[in-house]
């Protein structure tokens, strides 16, 4: 489809050229919307009732009105809502809605959303740094779809002794900076997907001057290397079973090893630098004090200089990979509200919606760090599910914050 000048801001004020989605418009603005269309050509070249730019947008508020109640056509009429009103549209149908979808596809979402990625954190900002390089979290998640052969079909599902469970679902790896929650990229895929075979289509977003942490579902050595090649460095935790002989002891109670290649894997032995510790903790209760102690934690880096690095600097900032755990939270539970089921069927549907979840997302950390850049407080001060209820609360408005 080609573009033309009617596709744009209509000189007589259509409704749906001025459907906007509040607050959110100042990160995802008419420009930058019909610049994606036009990329990936899907501007229309005639009047449509349901225009991509609006489709867009409508597809951007499902993720901001997630109730029992928010079918197609409410958060549609939300959208409209202010406006000033236009004898020559009609609220279109629910099928016309999914067909506009369609139409659209999910390409425009996915650049959106990179359009916006991106770190948020500025030199000097606590909990975004170590030693000079930038902290990434990786970490992923699983979300419902609704129970559809094509879905259960593309994506799988989880089974138990009964069979398969009820939902199918799709798997998804996200990877953000520490201290800002600001997402650099995100990808998914079926359920039967490894996090790990997910998170190298991420690794091209990683270069020198970043250190990522992880659990210890992605140590290996094939993905170290691969992590390593980009430039970036690794601070992972080992699980009890990753064997790990010291070859060399260091000064500050860290010691060197060797990783080997798996069987079939290219490669000679990578030398890594072990840190292990425990936490103990103090509660105080009516009976006294009371100590206990964690189980052990064994963190591998590629960060080999004690006197650079020291131990204790990296076993303290291991705990900001919790960062991934709130930033999935956000996804799930926040934007969820209480609606864990996705509302799409089928591939291109579904993978319009997991963009969009990104998309709006990451515009909602974008308001929040304008917002503490104005009001010059930390972005950790401003809470999440408060910008997102602002967010929403702003669609419809006549005059949108």
């Amino acid at each position: 489809m080609g573009h033309d000048a009617s596709a744009g801001l209509s000189a007589d004020g259509w409704l749906p050229d001025l459907v906007t989605v509040g607050a959110l418009t100042k990160v995802f603005t008419p420009e930058l919307v019909d610049e994606v269309l036009e990329e990936v050509d899907a501007v229309e070249v005639r009047r449509r009732s349901l225009p991509s730019r609006m489709v867009v947008y409508f597809v951007l508020a499902l993720w901001l009105f997630r109730g029992r109640n928010c079918g197609y056509l409410w958060v549609l009429d939300k959208l409209v809502a202010g406006q000033a009103p236009d004898a020559s549209w009609r609220l279109p149908t629910q099928p016309g809605l999914s067909k506009a979808r369609t139409r659209v596809g999910p390409e425009p979402l996915r650049i959106l959303f990179e359009r916006v990625a991106g770190p948020l954190g500025e030199p000097g900002q606590p909990g975004v740094f170590l030693g000079g390089l930038r902290m990434v979290v990786i970490d992923g998640a699983t979300s419902s779809l609704p129970r559809d052969d094509d879905n259960r079909a593309e994506f799988g599902g989880p089974s138990n002794a009964g069979g398969q469970t009820p939902f199918p679902q799709v798997r998804w790896v996200i990877m953000a900076e520490a201290g800002t929650q600001s997402l650099l990229g995100a990808t998914f895929g079926a359920y039967t997907a490894a996090e790990t075979t997910l998170v190298r289509a991420l690794l091209p977003l990683l270069g020198p001057g970043m250190l990522t942490l992880a659990d210890r579902r992605y140590l290996s050595y094939a993905l170290a290397s691969e992590v390593r090649a980009t430039g970036a460095h690794f601070l992972w935790r080992a699980s009890a079973s990753f064997a790990l002989r010291p070859v060399a002891k260091l000064r500050d109670g860290s010691y060197l090893a060797k990783v080997r290649p798996g069987l079939g894997e290219r490669g000679g032995p990578m030398t890594v630098r072990v840190i292990e510790y425990t936490v103990q903790t103090r509660t105080v209760g009516d009976d006294g004090s009371k100590e206990t102690t964690s189980e052990l934690f064994c963190l591998v880096t590629d960060l080999l200089d004690p006197d650079e690095y020291p131990m204790l600097d990296l076993a303290c900032a291991y705990p900001a990979r919790w960062t991934a755990e709130i930033v999935i939270g956000h996804h799930t539970t926040d934007m969820g509200r209480d609606q864990p089921v996705l509302r799409s069927k089928g591939r291109e549907h579904v993978a319009q919606e997991m963009w969009a979840l990104f998309a709006v997302y990451q515009g909602l950390q974008r308001l929040i760090s304008l917002a503490a850049g104005a009001l010059g407080a930390p972005p950790d001060t401003i809470s999440f599910p408060a910008a997102l209820n602002a967010a929403a609360d702003s669609v419809g408005a006549a005059f949108p914050p």
